[in-house]
């Protein structure tokens, strides 16, 4: 083997091992903090304790766009799904059909909370009557709220329990059998 071969070799090997400690690293499943589909945990992401699953989820007050005020912790009783959003936001575009589905299936026993993210409200407004939603959208200037519960990306999907403890986060797209598979574990849906 000549002495370029062994050099090209010893590199890929050195890569090869690089690679190998970050991935054994980024899949620590030990972090509680770190949470996606169903609780398991997601690497490099990172949520204060305050929104960690199986805390209380931190309390909000923000405006609908009829301008009325709503607060978490008044749907204390009640399944509450928290969505993060935007109206630029593709995956947002594709679910939130799925969440007006399992809103009218679901009655009084769920409630679903669009926050969006420091868009105006003409955006908004549009963006509901285009998809003919029924649940509260909360518009969130300056993005108070988000940066509460830490929301790096769009879609972000937190499920509240009765309790208002934290039960899932789910960072990305909802699939419908994600958010029956949530529902259904809640006891919402049959």
């Amino acid at each position: 083997m000549r002495s370029k071969d062994i050099l090209i070799l010893l590199a890929g090997l050195l890569v090869g091992a690089g690679l190998a400690v970050l991935i054994f690293k980024g899949f620590d499943l030990s972090r509680r903090d770190e949470v996606s589909e169903l609780g398991a945990p997601v690497p490099g992401v990172a949520i204060p304790e305050s929104a960690a699953v199986d805390s209380l989820a931190p309390d909000f007050e923000l405006k609908n766009l009829d301008g009325e005020t709503l607060k978490l912790s008044d749907l204390r009783g009640k399944i509450v799904l928290i969505n993060f959003w935007a109206t630029w936001c593709e995956p947002c575009k594709v679910e939130m059909p799925l969440f007006e589905e399992r809103y009218q299936l679901a009655g009084s026993d769920l409630e679903i909370l669009a926050v969006n993210f420091d868009e105006s409200e003409q955006e908004v407004s549009q963006f509901v009557d285009e998809f003919n939603l029924s649940f509260p959208v909360l518009l969130d200037p300056g993005g108070e709220v988000q940066n509460l519960y830490r929301v790096r990306g769009y879609p972000t999907t937190f499920v509240v329990n009765e309790e208002g403890i934290i039960q899932y986060h789910h960072i990305g797209l909802f699939t419908e059998g994600q958010i029956d598979q949530y529902l259904t574990r809640l006891g919402v849906l049959e």
